[in-house]
């Protein structure tokens, strides 16, 4: 797995397919609809229930009724994505109560997701939130990906039995479009400010009627960045991506189908423009003062502030002497620069750029064996390899530069490599009375036999380069059933049990940068696991193996006491397998599983208030009880600050979620979504913030002797807002004399203050204060009666400047320094859409 920045730096109800989208985006096929083996697809739905369109979700591994199945789930549709001139993930927050999308790591293609406060700890191996395609795990999901989709599911709270890759957080499940019988498709473009121009295109082929389907779908994106780094004239934050997507689907005989999904995408964006924020100068000095000391003399500093080794002779480019004092002040007069130029320019002339190749295959094989029982083969197959350069600390002179490949070797970031697969049999007895399902998992990932490395500069002189190789294992059993007791009462269980092994080799290589290799200054073995003996040291390679097992499990009643309406209450446990640091020594070098055990309770009714009117609430409350849960923590080892994972002890989270829709009127939809999340650490038995040095941004160092696990259990949750609701409404009307129909929307969303990072105690800033965001789109669709639909979109109308993610390093036990990543600010533009054939009806 790839090696996580906080070493680097620190060792040396549904959100409705209309809603927020034209009212006519429910006439689409259902989401996650799957026709059985020899029947045609099914024909895009058209149900209506007093104006409120049957939803489909494929929560629990197989299609049912959004209003009929007792899981908080929601859905973001293809037709809402389209209102977003390039969506990204992290506009998933807005119609998903409970889930929050932040980037991370001076990268904004490194996404956190999190469900219900539980995410993503920066060291980890395995996130709380796993993310899907077509039904297999997969472990990069940005932006150029969101396209020619079926939906996007959002599962919240523990998927501990029936899920590929168990887990404690939650599922964002992303389902393509499926091939069809219909021959069709279509070719859209977006053109908006900021040079923005989005091709995307569709074609559905119907080779042999209901027996070989093809679709095949593309989208290649580009935007010109909208932070300027004046010190080389490259638009950071820039967009450009090509992404391919291919599927088939086979049927040999009536009762078998076999389903492909090949997607790929290529990205070769100019990085992401990080913003020098703040300086702890009394960090820079201490942290810098014994390596200047001993190797400062042969460096120097130049007009802008980057150093260059001199070897101790003058030198006219790096004419500074590099000193503690000196380099403190380069950063301040870079701080004052960046303070006048504002969140959307920098100034720093390092590399910086974010090259991506994802490959996602998904193979699903339904043999239909009779009219009651169903046996599911889902393969699946994953590469990425991630060649990226960014500047963490956003600032000239090396104190943070995440280059990697860019430092010199040409090496990726990271490169790994993932086969799945699962085995499910499910069927129905007892006269459709029981339903149960029985199922096998396992999965494999590894580094796929590639070179990559972590390498960076720090402290102005100080090569870090971090090689560690992962390989990770899972099997799994699972079994479920779902018994209805008497007529719409319904009892459900489920259990499973894991075992997931953790193999890592690592090492971390210390030297002087710019050295000419020497017996005293080894060259160090890029992308290789060796013992080095350098200046600073010897350093081994070192390995270690891990076990981990667990058995998870559900238990619920659901009662149906009208049509679509639902009352539910079920007991989960969650598991979030261990893993292994690979900067720790002793007792430090593993950590231990994380479990969950949930309680929820919800309600979901459709209400037919005569006339048109129709409304539809959805309520979920929960409550969570974490163990061990997994935490990065500062500690100082021998003098030197190291960041590792620790099982810190428990967590209580608990929580409203409510999903709304009212169609009071013909043509007028009106939505809402609301979250409440009070998530807290339990702390130990006489526990004191004031006396734990892990609360305190001022202390020097982090102790086991001052500070109970080198965590601030007075640390707010991570990306986790308190509070989040938004609000909908879109109008749409038909046009006289057939000219096609108008549909005028906006959303309003809002958000709590939110802790970009674990160690928000340390560093106050790194909380973001609350803020709204306002879109509104206008649609028509089938102008003039033609297959065209038109659209206009303005994204952020407010303007408003706010933070996706800090680097959470400005301590004075850490490096002493801030950098953030901003929000894109207002984005416009116009679409146009030509459809044919069947696409077009």
């Amino acid at each position: 797995m790839r090696s996580i920045p906080g070493r680097w730096l620190l060792c040396g109800v549904a959100s409705f397919g209309f809603a927020g989208a034209p009212a006519f985006a429910q006439d689409t096929q259902p989401a996650g609809t799957q026709p059985a083996p020899g029947q045609p697809a099914p024909a895009p739905s058209t149900v209506q229930t007093g104006g409120l369109g049957d939803i489909i979700v494929t929560a629990r591994r197989k299609s049912e009724n959004l209003q009929s199945v007792p899981v908080a789930v929601s859905v973001v549709s293809q037709a809402e994505i389209e209102t977003k001139g390039t969506f990204s993930p992290v506009n998933l927050a807005e119609s998903t109560p409970g889930l929050s999308v932040n980037a991370s790591v001076s990268d904004r293609n490194n996404l956190t997701y999190s469900i219900r406060g539980q995410g993503f700890a920066f060291e980890t191996l395995f996130p709380a939130v796993i993310t899907y395609y077509a039904e297999v795990p997969v472990t990069q999901l940005t932006t150029g990906q969101f396209f020619d989709l079926q939906d996007v599911q959002v599962l919240r709270g523990p998927q501990g039995v029936e899920f590929g890759r168990v887990t404690d957080g939650g599922n964002v499940m992303v389902n393509p479009k499926r091939p069809t019988n219909d021959f069709g498709g279509y070719v859209q473009a977006k053109l908006g400010n900021y040079n923005l121009h989005t091709f995307t295109g569709a074609l559905n082929l119907p080779l042999v009627s209901d027996k070989v389907l093809v679709r095949g779908a593309f989208e290649i994106g580009r935007r010109d960045g909208f932070t300027k780094d004046i010190a080389t004239g490259k638009d950071l934050d820039n967009i450009d991506y090509e992404s391919y997507r291919l599927g088939i689907i086979l049927r040999p005989t009536d009762s078998i189908e076999n389903y492909t999904s090949v997607s790929y995408q290529h990205t070769h964006d100019n990085g992401t423009g990080t913003v020098f924020t703040n300086l702890r100068s009394s960090a820079v000095l201490s942290g810098t003062a014994g390596l200047f000391a001993g190797f400062g003399g042969l460096y120097g500093i130049d007009r802008v502030g980057n150093v260059g080794f001199t070897g101790g002779v003058p030198n006219a480019q790096y004419s500074t002497p590099l000193t503690p004092a000196n380099y403190l002040a380069s950063l301040q007069s870079q701080l004052a620069q960046q303070q006048a130029l504002g969140p959307r320019k920098v100034a720093y002339n390092s590399p910086n750029y974010d090259r991506r190749d994802n490959l996602f295959i998904a193979n699903q094989t339904t043999f239909h064996v009779t009219d009651e029982i169903d046996i599911k083969n889902i393969f699946g197959y994953v590469n990425v390899k991630d060649d990226e350069a960014s500047n963490y600390a956003a600032s000239n002179g090396q104190y943070v530069l995440t280059c990697h490949g860019a430092c010199g070797t040409g090496l990726p970031f990271n490169s790994q490599e993932q086969f799945s697969d699962e085995l499910r049999v499910s069927g129905k007895m007892l006269d459709n009375k029981l339903s149960w399902s029985l199922g096998g998992y396992m999965d494999k990932q590894d580094p796929a036999g590639r070179e990559f490395e972590n390498d960076t500069i720090n402290l102005g002189i100080l090569r870090r380069t971090n090689v560690q190789y992962s390989t990770t294992k899972s099997k799994a059993v699972y079994g479920s059933a779902e018994y209805e007791i008497i007529d719409h009462l319904k009892v459900t269980g489920g259990l499973r049990y894991t075992h997931d092994t953790v193999s890592s080799i690592t090492n971390t290589y210390l030297a002087p940068n710019g050295f000419p290799p020497s017996p005293a200054v080894p060259a160090i073995p890029h992308g290789q696991c060796q013992d080095y003996n350098g200046p600073l040291g010897p350093s081994p390679c070192l390995s270690f193996n891990e076990h981990f097992n667990a058995t998870t499990w559900m238990a619920g009643l659901s009662y149906e006491f009208g049509p679509r309406q639902l009352v539910y209450a079920k007991v989960s446990r969650g598991y979030r397998p261990g893993g292994v640091n690979g900067s720790g020594t002793g007792s430090d070098v593993d950590y231990k599983p994380e479990f969950d055990r949930s309680i929820e309770v919800g309600i979901k009714s459709d209400w037919q208030l005569g006339g048109d009117v129709a409304l539809r609430t959805n309520l979920a409350l929960y409550t969570d009880n974490y163990t061990s849960i997994q935490k990065l923590v500062q500690e100082n080892v021998g003098g030197v600050p190291v960041a590792i994972i620790r099982n810190i002890g428990g967590a209580h989270v608990k929580g409203v979620e409510f999903e709304g829709t009212l169609v009071p009127i013909h043509g007028l939809t009106l939505g809402a979504t609301f979250d409440y999340t009070d998530a807290k650490y339990k702390k130990p038995s006489g526990y004191n913030p004031a006396a734990d040095a892990a609360c305190d941004p001022t202390a020097a160092a982090i102790t086991n002797l001052n500070s109970p696990v080198g965590f601030c259990f007075a640390n707010p949750f991570s990306y986790t807002p308190k509070f989040q609701y938004s609000f909908t409404a879109n109008y749409a009307f038909e046009l006289p004399n057939d000219r096609g129909t108008v549909a005028v929307g906006g959303r309003y969303y809002h958000q709590s203050r939110e802790a970009l990072t674990d160690f928000s105690r340390l560093e106050p800033e790194a909380v973001e204060p609350g803020y709204g965001l306002l879109d509104l789109d206008l649609t028509w669709k089938k102008a003039f009666g033609k297959p065209l639909d038109f659209s206009v979109f303005v994204n952020n109308v407010a303007n408003k400047l706010y933070r996706i993610g800090v680097n959470g390093s400005l301590a004075q036990s850490s490096i002493g320094i801030a950098a953030s990543i901003y929000a894109p600010p207002r984005m416009w533009g116009v679409s146009a859409r030509w459809s044919f054939g069947g696409e077009a009806r």
